[in-house]
């Protein structure tokens, strides 16, 4: 007996982050932005810290969204839109950034170090404005019906797509000739809207795209591990440095750069095989 057909969830089609096979690029860019939007809506309904993380991660792919389709919006309108989303998204990171610090702090002693770890954790003390993020998303519900997208603006994204991976890569070259925490950082971001762009763009070439996302995404994790890190380093040496002896400020100085070592070995090899 033939199994029954699974009908469609017009829910997640709805927000699903790629564009549909046969569907017009034009349409699927707006009916991206529109899913991303009732994510972090959905999300703020919740409020948890992993709740606020996903929100955060939808901001994040609208702007690679935007910077997909920029030959189609225009320079005027995608550099509003980056800005909007940016600025929407830090209005989330202030509780979601101190948990990712403590966190890598464990992770090279969960033992050690508590003074930096209690400091660390107040950091994390305020909530979210969760109000000015919800006008937010509603203002940007409105925009995204008016953003000038043609029915078939696939040439449009190929472009953008063209020009994203040729960020990355000279990006990954900064890197390489300096692996400073600020040309990693860059890599990183250019990297993730790399991940973004393949995702959204699977159905043109499932099998290229599919493998190009998973790349992206495990770099973009490599050097996020190296990011927090770098990050933890600065805030044990400055606002926080009174929260440490003289021998454990040593002490995790070597162990983070012994990481980082290790971390950013790994980053470049793989950023070499992607670009």
């Amino acid at each position: 007996m033939a199994r029954p057909t699974k009908t469609p969830d017009p829910r997640e089609r709805a927000r699903r982050f790629a564009l549909e096979a046969g569907e017009q690029a034009g349409e699927g860019v707006r009916r991206i932005a529109r899913g991303q939007l009732d994510e972090v809506a959905d999300h703020l309904d919740v409020s948890d810290d992993k709740s606020v993380h996903e929100a955060r991660k939808s901001f994040k792919r609208l702007r690679a969204l935007v910077r997909l389709s920029g030959d189609e919006l225009g320079d005027d309108v995608r550099r509003s839109e980056n800005a909007a989303f940016r600025d929407a998204g830090r209005l989330l990171s202030g509780a979601r950034d101190a948990a990712v610090l403590v966190k890598t702090l464990d992770d090279l002693d969960p033992k050690a170090f508590s003074g930096l770890r209690a400091a660390l954790a107040e950091d994390g003390g305020g909530q979210p404005d969760e109000a000015a993020v919800r006008q937010a998303v509603d203002d940007a519900r409105r925009r995204v019906e008016t953003w000038p997208l043609d029915g078939d603006a696939t040439a449009a994204l190929a472009s953008g797509f063209k020009r994203i991976r040729k960020r990355g890569r000279r990006a990954y070259e900064a890197a390489k000739r300096d692996p400073s925490t600020e040309h990693l950082h860059e890599l990183r971001k250019r990297t993730k809207d790399l991940w973004h762009a393949a995702q959204i763009l699977t159905p043109e070439k499932p099998k290229r795209m599919r493998k190009l996302a998973r790349d992206a995404h495990e770099l973009a994790d490599v050097l996020g591990d190296d990011h927090d890190l770098a990050t933890l380093q600065e805030a044990a040496g400055g606002q926080h440095r009174a929260m440490l002896t003289d021998a454990e400020s040593t002490r995790l100085t070597k162990l983070i750069e012994r990481r980082r070592k290790k971390l950013q070995s790994e980053a470049l090899r793989r950023a070499k095989a992607l670009y």
